[in-house]
């Protein structure tokens, strides 16, 4: 999807808090706005000074309305947090550090940091955490840990720092870097990408978007399922699945999993369908979006269909994507 810059994802992420009224609930989670600019800060995407003045404006507006900044409601301040840190990075060593380090005559070289990026170096740090709580006056607060990393993992991948493909994204992220498998932080994040990338998609102009239309029917045994059709607008790759049976339960823990829809790309890279819109039982049509984000290196797709039963699948060109 197209990329925004720190500062105008950062304004647009807090500018809601401008429409909150006495009574209402603020939007978002608690300390993930503070959470994302530190995180832009610590990263050097965003000047101190800046994120602070953006976080800072809206204190006055809350307080009128009868909010009390703190702990229900986020510090909306990159303080303490990564206050300082830019101009320590800048101020460059202390001398006597440069001294020590000409005579102390022990071999040292270059290594690999722990991930090929500093956001992802910083984003597997930010998920180890799973449970945090903070004690005030007014009591304790239990932070929502998942929903605060899956905010910052967003604006890491909407701003072009954090690798659409990185493998912390993916189900073999490991239990060092927030639990193994799409579950916690990994399970919102995916919700929230789809969520802004279709709604982006939304609002483009026809000619912006590229679709094929298909009528491929799997071959399935026990069930129908058809690729109807397949679109993608910038890495936003969705397909549109027809099925029969498709019936709905209301409620968990009445799960009903009639059809699952994931991708291999022509890189290797794993792509979970997440649904969308569409409707109809027991024959029904839905949109499926692939997460991680499909790069627009990306030609080709191995959509695969399952059931409780069985899988089939299909391969794809991605429409708009020259060979």
């Amino acid at each position: 999807m197209a990329r925004e810059d720190a500062e105008a994802f950062l304004r647009g992420m807090v500018a809601p808090l401008g429409r909150v009224r006495a009574g209402m609930r603020l939007p978002g989670v608690p300390f993930s706005r503070e959470a994302v600019a530190n995180a832009l800060v610590m990263l050097g995407l965003l000047p101190e000074a800046l994120a602070e003045e953006i976080l800072a404006q809206y204190r006055p507006l809350l307080a009128a309305e009868g909010f009390r900044i703190g702990v229900l409601t986020g510090e909306l301040s990159v303080r303490p947090g990564a206050h300082g840190y830019q101009a320590a990075q800048t101020a460059g060593r202390p001398p006597r550090f440069a001294a020590a380090a000409a005579t102390s005559g022990v071999g040292t070289g270059a290594a690999e940091p722990p991930w090929p990026t500093p956001a992802e170096c910083y984003l597997a740090e930010l998920a180890s955490v799973s449970s945090m709580s903070i004690s005030a006056a007014a009591g304790t607060v239990e932070l929502d840990t998942a929903g605060i990393t899956a905010t910052v993992a967003e604006a890491l991948l909407w701003v072009g720092a954090l690798p659409s493909d990185s493998v912390l994204l993916s189900d073999t992220g490991g239990a060092g870097a927030g639990g193994a498998g799409r579950s916690g932080w990994r399970a919102e994040l995916a919700q929230l990408w789809v969520r802004q990338a279709r709604h982006q998609a939304g609002v483009v102009a026809p000619d912006e978007t590229s679709q094929s239309d298909l009528a491929v029917r799997l071959p399935l045994s026990r069930a129908t399922a058809a690729i109807e059709s397949v679109s993608a607008h910038e890495d936003m790759v969705s397909v549109q699945l027809y099925g029969h049976p498709w019936v709905h339960g209301e409620y968990w823990p009445m799960i009903t999993p009639c059809f699952e829809v994931r991708a291999v790309d022509d890189a290797g890279g794993a792509h979970e369908g997440i649904r969308g819109s569409g409707g109809g039982s027991p024959e029904g049509s839905f949109e499926f979006t692939f997460y991680p984000p499909v790069r627009p290196q990306i030609r080709q797709l191995r959509v695969i269909v399952s059931t409780l039963w069985e899988a089939a699948y299909a391969e794809l060109e991605i429409p708009g994507r020259s060979s």
